[in-house]
């Protein structure tokens, strides 16, 4: 609590006795009187602010001093004090009044940055001071957006910049708490956090059904740009759309899927999310003629080539078996005892290097 006295000097003479007090104040010089009052000794027409606020340390005689407690930006202003007699029409206003001047502390960002923007992982400090004073033995209370930072006591705040920093800080001195500094707006740019994909299917995953997944993601500056990825390695788009639209899935579309988000900081992937595609039973009857009629074909062509292939494997090994006997000569022998043979070398055989005669011993 914060605690002004207004100190004043009272001067009557011996037959004039002061029967009624009053403060009010002003920012208007010249002005006799109010209707309303900072503080009133009989407590009429005391305003709602300072009703329990204001209390008379004054007498009657010599000193008119007031306290106001829990002061306020808003109770800078002039104040005048008066006073009435038990003479009708002898009341007197002090018409220098006193001026009272409340100064607010004022937060400043050290290193001193445009717009109070700073990046992730900066060092920086904010510090709670005074224009025209020092409060060096002093507590203080630190705020962000209006919840106190508690174990913060001292006139600054020093601290490794992270995303969660972002917001906005004022400061006080404990001792008065109700006067706080104006709000400083401490901006982080910082890459993407928290990405993540999630899957919007209303009738489910189901084969012919619509699915959408959609990327998310923490980021200032916000996310620029978006990369879809299937089976941890096929790209399957990129841009600045961050949902994967498939109007019709099918069952080839079933696999892991994640996204990567990035902006001019950095970038981060998200965890993998499971496509599972349901689908119904598959048409195995006679009643798709097209299907069947295929499967026909292929079974005729494979027995055509099976069939064809032994019939040359057959005729390769009949004319192997025959041609010996075709390219060899028919020998004849001779009257006497030796024998002699006449042979074609443009037929013979590669298969025959060596020709066997027989010679009977006794041919006539």
């Amino acid at each position: 609590m914060f605690v002004k006295e207004i100190f004043c000097t009272l001067v009557t003479s011996l037959f004039i006795v002061p029967e009624t007090v009053k403060w009010f104040r002003s920012s208007f010089p010249g002005i006799s009187d109010r209707d309303t009052y900072v503080y009133h000794s009989t407590g009429i027409n005391v305003s709602p602010e300072y009703k329990h606020r204001t209390e008379y340390l004054g007498n009657k005689v010599k000193n008119c001093t007031l306290q106001i407690r829990d002061l306020q930006s808003s109770d800078t202003d002039r104040y005048y004090f008066r006073f009435e007699t038990n003479l009708q029409h002898v009341k007197w206003t002090g018409v220098s009044g006193v001026s009272l001047s409340i100064t607010e502390p004022k937060v400043t960002l050290d290193p001193p940055v445009p717009d109070h923007t700073v990046k992730e992982g900066s060092f920086i400090h904010l510090t709670c001071g005074f224009d025209r004073c020092t409060l060096s033995e002093s507590s203080f209370v630190w705020y962000r957006e209006g919840q106190p930072i508690s174990n913060e006591k001292l006139n600054k705040l020093q601290f490794n910049v992270s995303y969660e920093h972002s917001g906005k800080y004022c400061c006080a001195v404990a001792e008065n708490s109700s006067i706080k500094s104006e709000e400083i707006n401490l901006i982080v740019k910082y890459s993407p956090k928290n990405t993540s994909v999630s899957v919007r299917a209303p009738g489910g995953i189901v084969e012919g059904s619509s699915v959408t997944l959609t990327c998310t993601s923490n980021a200032n500056p916000p996310v620029s740009s978006y990369t879809w990825f299937k089976n941890q390695s096929n790209v399957m788009k990129s841009g600045s759309e961050q949902n994967l639209i498939f109007a019709n899935i099918s069952l080839c579309d079933s696999g892991e899927y994640y996204c990567e988000s990035s902006n001019e900081i950095g970038r981060q992937i998200s965890p993998a999310v499971q496509i599972r595609v349901k689908y119904g039973p598959r048409d195995t009857s006679d009643s798709n003629p097209d299907k069947m009629n295929t499967i026909l074909v292929a079974i005729v062509g494979i027995q055509a080539a099976i069939i064809f292939a032994l019939l040359v494997v057959i005729c390769v090994q009949w004319l192997k078996s025959k041609s010996p006997q075709e390219n060899s000569q028919n020998i004849q022998p001779s009257s006497g005892g030796d024998t002699y043979a006449t042979i074609d070398l443009k037929t013979l055989s590669s298969d025959y290097d060596t020709l066997q005669v027989k010679h009977r011993a006794d041919y006539k």
